[in-house]
């Protein structure tokens, strides 16, 4: 709805319309009694105006670079929430591409196009490996990025956190916390794991994940003992055989979820 008109002098509502066309109209205030012409609106300055709102970042950004964003929207209509399957295809097919670019010009082209001007001289590790170096490190970028022997490589570093805001938020049905829960493993069979063995049989892996995780397989044990050591992992153990409890899945969930 429009605003009313007011009085150019005293701003009293409502003035009086007193001539019609075919001359311009004019008013006569009710209060103060002018008569005027009303003009156009002054323009608002600037500083007073609404600001525009801002554009909403594009929510592939969480998953992937810049770059690969605009190479993925390229291709048309794309989930928001990409399945593995989808975004597995993307880093490969994208890896695949910046590989050709070298040596083929269209290849590099096409690149260049989405802004992937200074591509990383070595290759970066695949999604897959990636992700794998995710779950046997629970979810630890830090141990996750040394797995992939590049802890101290940018492209690689961001990567991985790509990769872990996907398993955390969209992907998060691929993690091993969302996997099925396993039998509950005999208490008898728990008490031999404190303290931790110097040497595991596979039997006391699946024990040991089963006490702390819930689950079967999943991590690495070498990944479970450098993300939380033996002294947390000890007591994970004793408080699973007092009360059931798993606080070491706890954390891992907790940290997931405040991606």
């Amino acid at each position: 709805m429009d605003a009313p008109m007011t009085c150019v002098q005293c701003g009293h509502p409502h003035p009086a319309l007193i001539t019609r066309r075919p001359r311009r109209a004019r008013y006569s205030c009710r209060s103060c009694g002018a008569v005027f012409r009303p003009g156009p609106m002054p323009e608002q300055p600037a500083s007073l105006r609404p600001a525009s709102a801002p554009a909403l970042p594009d929510p592939l950004a969480e998953f992937m670079p810049g770059h690969m964003v605009r190479w993925v929207r390229a291709q048309g209509q794309v989930p928001d929430a990409p399945d593995r399957a989808t975004l597995a295809r993307w880093y490969q097919d994208f890896d695949a591409l910046a590989a050709a670019a070298s040596s083929s010009p269209e290849a590099r082209a096409a690149v260049e196009r989405v802004g992937a001007l200074d591509l990383p001289p070595a290759k970066i590790p695949a999604f897959s490996k990636v992700c794998g170096a995710l779950h046997a490190a629970c979810y630890d970028p830090r141990l996750a990025a040394a797995r992939l022997g590049a802890q101290d490589a940018p492209p690689v570093l961001e990567r991985v956190a790509h990769l872990r805001h996907w398993l955390a938020t969209a992907g998060r049905s691929t993690t091993w916390l969302a996997a099925p829960a396993a039998a509950p493993p005999a208490p008898e069979a728990v008490e031999t794991l404190l303290p931790l063995p110097d040497a595991f049989t596979a039997e006391q892996v699946r024990t040991l994940f089963c006490a702390l995780f819930g689950v079967e397989k999943g991590p690495s044990l070498p990944g479970v003992r450098e993300r939380f050591g033996d002294d947390r992992i000890h007591e994970a153990l004793r408080s699973y055989l007092k009360t059931g409890d798993r606080p070491l899945r706890a954390a891992v969930a907790d940290e997931l979820d405040a991606t």
